[in-house]
């Protein structure tokens, strides 16, 4: 999974463009999932990230914004598994002004995750209820509609707010969100 992080790294700027890294915070699902044993929602529990970006300039004020990112899963408090995710946007920018960019485009996340099996019991909303956690690993991939937008507080610096619908034409579609500061050299 590293290995396939840095290999699209490298690829992005061995390309002659801008380029910029940048970290931020990710929420999974945001919306929909648990964050801690008592049924909280992880509305606002960033997972920290990384990524690599490279603008390439194209007609009529747009940008073509292709980045490759990984997700840094902090350990949940109420359940023991480990989870990795990769992914790859391919955005396109709008520039409104110099310092302000709407982006939209597509993404494929691929999501690792893995147990060693047993049993945790958490809140339901009136109760309590026993889940199984499997024992083994599972990957998932799943293709995104993007949209955010970017501001530029100067030439080498952005603070970037980027929304993800997740399986858009499914009826079981969900939102995650993103927010980052990226560094432009």
């Amino acid at each position: 999974m590293i290995k396939l992080f840095f290999v699209g790294l490298l690829s992005l700027y061995s390309i002659n463009s801008y380029s910029l890294v940048g970290v931020g915070g990710y929420v999974p699902f945001g919306m929909s999932t648990q964050s801690e044993s008592d049924g909280s929602r992880r509305t606002f529990s960033f997972e920290p990230y990384v990524y690599a970006n490279t603008i390439l300039s194209a007609p009529y004020n747009h940008l073509f914004l292709p980045e490759v990112g990984l997700v840094i899963h902090t350990a949940e408090k109420f359940d023991d598994y480990s989870k990795s995710t990769i992914f790859l946007l391919l955005d396109v920018g709008y520039k409104f002004t110099p310092a302000l960019i709407l982006r939209y485009g597509l993404g494929l996340f691929r999501t690792s995750i893995s147990s060693d099996g047993g049993a945790v019991i958490l809140n339901n909303g009136s109760g309590t209820s026993t889940f199984y956690k499997a024992s083994d690993s599972s990957t998932s991939y799943n293709t995104t509609w993007n949209l955010g937008l970017e501001h530029s507080f100067n030439s080498n610096y952005s603070l970037k707010f980027q929304t993800y619908l997740f399986e858009p034409i499914s009826s079981q579609r969900d939102i995650s969100y993103s927010l980052s500061i990226s560094y432009y050299r």
